[in-house]
C-alpha cells in the first residue's frame, strides 16, 4: 500500500515536470515567434530616422505632434521609406536647428531649408528638392510693392531665415523685427505691428489663401534651393537620402505631393538638380 502510494506520488511529480518542460518550450516558441515578427517588421522600413523640423511653417510643415503633415514632412517620409527607415519628426526652433543637427539631436533636417554656403559651414545638404524665391507680404492696398519700397519701413521676418538675410543685406528697412516662427510674423502683419513681411513665396501664398486681407505685393527672385540637411561627415546617410529622393521623383511620389501642396506640376528641372556637399 505504501509502495503504491509512493509510485503514485512519483507519477504526479513526473507529470508536473513534463508540464513545466512543455510550458518552458511553449514560452520559448512564443518568444521566438515574437522576436521574428519584430525582426520582420523592422526589416526594410522600421529603423527610425530622427528628423528635426520647425513646425508650423505651412505648407511645408504643419499639424500637431503625432499628426504632422506638409510637403517636407510627407516627402521625407517617402524618402525614409525608400531607404528602409521610418521618419520621426521633432519640432525644433529654426534659429538653432542646424546647430542642434550638428550636435546630434537628430539625424536630418527637413524644414524648408535653403542651401547656403554659411549653413554648410555647419551641416551638409542633399540634392535640391524645392526651388524657391522670396516674397513681400503686405495688407491689401499697402503701397509697398518692391524691395526699394521697404526702405524706412518696419519689416517682419522669421529669425534665422534667408528672408531675414535678404532684408538685412538689401532691404534697408527702418526696423527689422524677427519672430520665432513664420506664422508669428504673419500675425504681426495682421495686427499692424509690422508693415510688411519677407518670407518664402509658397509660405506667403499659404497666408494669402488663409484669408485676412493679405496679398503678395512683389516676388523677389533669389534662385534658392531647399535641401535636406545632415551633420557634416555623414556621407553614407547623405547618399541614402539622395537615393531615396531620386526614387520619390522617379516613381511619381514627388509630383503627387507637389501638386497636392502647390496646386501645379513641379518644374522639370528638379529631376536633374544636384548639389555637392562642401
Amino acid at each position: 500500500m505504501s509502495k503504491t502510494r509512493l509510485t503514485a506520488i512519483f507519477a504526479v511529480l513526473l507529470v508536473g515536470v513534463v508540464s513545466l518542460v512543455a510550458a518552458g518550450c511553449g514560452s520559448s516558441d512564443d518568444s521566438t515567434s515574437s522576436g521574428s515578427e519584430t525582426s520582420a517588421s523592422t526589416e526594410g522600413g522600421g529603423e527610425p530616422l530622427a528628423v528635426g523640423s520647425d513646425i508650423p511653417y505651412p505648407p511645408f510643415e504643419q499639424g500637431k505632434p503625432g499628426n504632422y503633415t506638409g510637403f517636407d514632412v510627407e516627402l521625407m517620409e517617402a524618402v525614409a521609406e525608400n531607404i528602409g527607415r521610418t521618419a520621426e519628426f521633432e519640432d525644433t526652433s529654426f534659429d538653432s536647428i542646424f546647430l542642434d543637427l550638428a550636435q546630434g539631436k537628430f539625424e536630418a533636417v527637413a524644414s524648408a531649408a535653403t542651401i547656403t554656403d554659411e549653413r554648410e559651414k555647419t551641416v551638409d545638404f542633399s540634392n535640391p528638392y524645392y526651388l524657391s524665391e522670396q516674397a513681400i507680404l503686405v495688407e491689401e492696398g499697402t503701397p509697398i510693392d518692391s524691395v526699394e519700397a521697404l526702405a524706412g519701413t518696419t519689416v517682419g521676418v522669421q529669425q534665422g531665415t534667408t528672408g531675414q538675410e535678404y532684408v538685412e543685406e538689401k532691404g534697408d528697412a527702418g526696423e527689422l523685427r524677427k519672430y520665432p516662427q513664420g506664422p508669428d510674423a504673419v500675425n504681426a502683419l495682421k495686427s499692424g505691428t509690422v508693415e510688411a513681411v519677407v518670407m518664402d513665396i509658397p509660405v506667403a501664398e499659404n497666408a494669402v489663401a488663409a484669408g485676412g486681407g493679405l496679398e503678395i505685393s512683389a516676388a523677389i527672385p533669389t534662385e534658392e534651393e531647399y535641401g535636406f540637411a545632415v551633420a557634416q561627415g555623414e556621407t553614407e546617410l547623405l547618399e541614402e537620402i539622395n537615393e531615396g529622393l531620386k526614387k520619390a521623383i522617379d516613381d511619381g511620389t514627388y509630383a503627387k505631393l507637389y501638386e497636392k501642396y502647390f496646386q501645379h506640376a513641379p518644374p522639370k528641372s528638379i529631376a536633374s538638380a544636384t548639389h555637392e556637399a562642401s
